[in-house]
């Protein structure tokens, strides 16, 4: 299965949750500079997303199990600039992962199929203190990746 079968049920799902979000993963036109972060000069997040408040969320997509620790590298990058990230299985994949709460990160669960998505690890959107409290999000740069997004949605 292709990543990009799970892209819009999970924006779709995003949009539910209050975000205004975009697929990003299926080209290079939206890219996040991460120089300052990591020995490369920016990377594509796989859907991004902001909501009224101007907090970020960012999904990375993934349908290899055995990729987990690959994809969670990647979520631990983006949960520097991003207050809401998640990460993205196909159903059955991952069938729990309750540790991904202690580091601030979402498990979705998406099924092709139907176009359904799940939330197995859920982040909470009102008390931020369990998402921020091991890993502050750094707020300039998560204002700068919202301005970035803002634009690209209009």
């Amino acid at each position: 299965m292709k990543q990009q079968t799970l892209y819009e049920p999970t924006k779709t799902w995003l949009e539910s949750q209050g975000f205004r979000a975009m697929v990003t993963g299926a080209s290079k036109h939206f890219v996040v500079p991460v120089s300052d972060l990591f020995s490369a000069p920016f990377m594509v997040p796989d859907i991004v997303g902001v909501d009224e408040g101007g907090r970020v969320v960012i999904a990375e997509v993934e349908t290899d199990k055995e990729k987990l620790f690959d994809a969670l590298g990647r979520c631990m990058l983006w949960r520097c600039m991003a207050t809401f990230v998640y990460l993205v299985y196909p159903k059955g994949q991952i069938s729990r992962a309750p540790f991904l709460r202690r580091l601030g990160i979402g498990l979705l669960e998406a099924d092709p199929a139907s176009l359904f998505v799940t939330e197995l690890v859920g982040l909470p959107r009102r008390d931020l203190f369990a998402v921020l409290e091991l890993h502050p999000t750094d707020p300039a740069k998560e204002q700068q990746v919202a301005k970035h997004i803002r634009e690209s949605l209009i």
